[in-house]
């Protein structure tokens, strides 16, 4: 219940951007129009899709179960890993610039008795495996470029912002979990930060503790980058999962009738990982705002055909299937991974206890 509450105004905020985003869209579109496309949906396409993002969910965090497994430091559970990985759109949905996942999987990584920087040295390299696999895609639908922006300037300039972010990001975080300079220059600025004045000194004592967490992240991630064969492995498992994801809005125009074929179908994944890459600048929940108008531009340029209420309907349905079903089911994970602590927690209690009674 405590984790609950910290949620909750998270929980508020993301719920307020979500009605302001949907106001927007009906009020650039006619709202019946839309209304009559939705009612013309083919449920068994949208079946399909559904069934892809649960592909996604199964492919997606499976990278974190071979990270976790280690000869040293013992494996980390299966089905832990799972519940673990599952939550993370749940907490990135509620956050700015979908930073909220990686720190709380950090957390729930100790309360399976994972030490926080092993726990941050996995969290780490899954991180730059995603990047990875999401440049990776990113260059491959460059194939596609022509189609994609069609000689419309600002789709070129988000496409190459994107891009460029995206690899950024890729370099940062590979930075930190290598360089010890930047270990350096890190530990710099919390020794400065912890002996200002406003601590009243009161911090000084963690300086030391935050430098030998970095070093011990450093050496997981260092320990993780040496495993050549299962880093491979996870890359690919990572361009799996996020490849099933970017293929729904397919089955999104399948559900809708528009004529499109399977040759489509590269072009269409093409598409929304650009969508997806070029928003992630995006301040707000889950890129909210962004990500709709770069998917329903992208709609339109790619299918000339597909009129604006369409093109919205469509974006509708894919936010509401990758986004909120998908934060709803994170969410009820994140509920049982509560259960299966609290359950734990007594067992190890009820057993202390009788081992107290027989002494």
């Amino acid at each position: 219940m405590k984790n609950l509450k910290k949620i909750l105004p998270k929980l508020i905020f993301f719920l307020v951007i979500t009605i302001a985003v949907i106001l927007v869209i009906f009020s650039l579109n006619d709202f019946t129009e839309i209304g009559s496309v939705l009612s013309t949906i083919i449920w068994s396409w949208l079946g399909v899709g559904i069934v892809f993002l649960l592909l996604y969910m199964i492919f997606y965090p499976m990278p974190l179960y071979f990270l976790g497994k280690s000869k040293e430091e013992g494996n980390i559970k299966f089905t832990d890993t799972m519940l673990i990985g599952s939550m993370e759109y749940f907490f990135n949905g509620l956050t700015p610039f979908s930073a909220g996942g990686q720190p709380f999987q950090i957390y729930a990584y100790s309360k399976v008795g994972v030490s926080p920087h092993r726990a941050s040295g996995i969290i780490l390299m899954n991180f730059v495996i995603t990047q990875i696999s999401i440049v990776f895609l990113c260059l491959f639908s460059l194939f596609f470029y022509e189609q994609l922006t069609s000689g419309v300037l600002h789709l070129q300039i988000m496409i190459g912002v994107g891009l460029g972010i995206n690899i950024f990001i890729l370099c940062l975080f590979c930075s930190v979990g290598l360089s010890k300079s930047l270990r350096k220059v890190m530990h710099r600025f919390v020794q400065w930060l912890f002996n200002l004045k406003i601590f009243k000194g009161k911090l000084v004592k963690y300086v030391d503790a935050f430098d030998q967490y970095c070093e011990g992240a450093q050496t997981t991630f260092r320990a993780l980058l040496n495993r050549k064969g299962t880093f491979a492995l996870c890359v690919l498992l990572k361009v799996i999962g996020l490849t099933f994801f970017y293929m729904i809005p397919f089955f999104i125009l399948k559900a809708l009738n528009i004529e499109i074929k399977l040759v489509d179908l590269p072009l269409i994944t093409a598409m929304t990982t650009f969508s997806i890459a070029m928003t992630c600048f995006i301040p707000t929940p889950g890129a909210s705002g962004g990500i709709e108008f770069a998917f329903q531009s992208l709609f339109i340029t790619v299918i000339p055909t597909i009129t604006s209420a369409i093109a919205a309907s469509g974006m509708l349905l894919w936010r509401f299937i990758t986004y909120y079903f998908l934060m709803l089911i994170s969410f009820v994970i994140y509920l049982i991974f509560e259960q299966v602590i609290l359950y734990r927690k007594k067992k190890i209690s009820k057993m202390n206890n009788i081992q107290e009674n027989n002494l």
